[in-house]
């Protein structure tokens, strides 16, 4: 989730019967606004810094993904992950 790309409705609404978890990571400030294609009126989202992409990735990721903590990256899979780009 290094990138997202959601409209404005998507971004502020907040449905409890909806999967879609983009707008609630968008709200609480996870992801914030890193460009906007006024052509299709489409946002592009991201981590607004290292810090919270990491502490997202190693905290939230498993709870959204549903994924035991044994199962979950350590903090060197992340670096490395980072580092080449699959983050």
């Amino acid at each position: 989730m290094a990138s997202e790309e959601t409209d404005s409705n998507v971004l502020n609404s907040i449905d409890s019967t909806s999967r879609n978890l983009i707008p609630v990571i968008y709200q609480s400030g996870y992801l914030t606004i890193k460009g906007y294609d006024k052509k299709f009126d489409i946002y592009r989202l991201g981590f607004p810094n290292r810090e919270v992409k990491e502490g997202f990735v190693k905290y939230l990721l498993p709870f959204y993904a549903n994924v035991y903590a044994i199962e979950s990256p350590s903090d060197t899979q992340i670096c490395n992950w980072n580092r080449t780009g699959r983050l």
